[in-house]
């Protein structure tokens, strides 16, 4: 009999323990998805504020040195961020943020030895490669799994984060050539091919999620539309542009600072179902 009650109490013993060890675990493993949505947060402010380099240094490359001192805001900005993400153990592992940091390094400092093209095309690789990044947070921390109500809700750091990098580069190319009040057919061929992949954006995913997530806004995709037809018909369509920079770079930034605001809406979103997990 003795021995009976000591099995039956070593048995409930160890379904005791493993459910303690079983909860432990998975508080470790919403703790770390939160740390994650919180780097993943600094992952996208960082690359805003290169994104703001990059059309800012392009401006002044074609002689609107008026925006000099916005300029240095965003190193300054850039520099906060880094050394933030510097802190994360994971972004800070990894090769494509070595990469990141090596190539920061001597653009921030070169940039004005570079012509527009260049000066676009370095911005945007770094850029790139920090999206590439964000995404392998986002599949290491398994952040899509944490929305149950929205399956897609990857939509935020791939699809909407790219269209928004899209939206950063025309802002640079066009502000470039809205100061310089001239473009080259090879200029403009870039224009319709960035105009084209902005355009081809899920826009019943993108108004859903708007939706659900800030319905008090307008609609995004009536934003996006608008851009494309200043793009159209003041950039592409007109060798000599004679739109402002500044109106060109405020209707493009409207349209990106719409796209953050619901990534930003729908991280909060993620976050809320941490907090009522916890």
């Amino acid at each position: 009999m003795n021995t009976i009650l000591l099995i039956s109490a070593g048995v409930l013993s160890l379904i005791v323990l493993s459910s303690l060890l079983s909860w432990t675990l998975g508080r470790h493993r919403l703790k770390q998805r939160y740390a994650g949505l919180n780097t993943l947060k600094q992952l996208k402010n960082l690359i805003v504020s290169l994104q703001k380099h990059r059309g800012l240094s392009s401006a002044m490359l074609n002689g609107d040195k008026q925006q000099a001192p916005a300029l240095q805001q965003q190193q300054q900005d850039i520099k906060s961020y880094s050394l933030e993400l510097e802190n994360e153990a994971f972004v800070s592992a990894q090769s494509r943020w070595d990469s990141f940091v090596q190539h920061w390094a001597k653009l921030q400092h070169s940039w004005k030895d570079n012509n527009l093209e260049n000066n676009i095309a370095q911005h945007s690789l770094m850029i790139k490669n920090l999206l590439f990044l964000s995404q392998d947070l986002a599949e290491y921390y398994s952040l899509s799994s944490l929305s149950k109500q929205y399956k897609n809700i990857d939509f935020l750091w791939y699809e909407l984060l790219e269209t928004a990098e899209s939206i950063g580069q025309v802002r640079a190319l066009g502000s470039g050539l809205a100061a310089a009040q001239q473009s080259t057919s090879v200029e403009r061929i870039r224009l319709a091919f960035l105009h084209n992949k902005i355009g081809q954006i899920d826009a019943q995913s993108l108004n859903h999620f708007a939706h659900s997530f800030i319905p008090e806004k307008p609609t995004y995709q009536g934003l996006l539309e608008e851009l494309l037809i200043t793009i159209e018909q003041e950039l592409i369509n007109k060798p000599q542009p004679t739109i402002p920079v500044n109106e060109y770079f405020q209707q493009a930034t409207k349209v990106l600072e719409g796209l953050y605001q619901l990534f930003d809406a729908g991280i909060a979103h993620l976050e809320a179902q941490q907090n009522a997990k916890h």
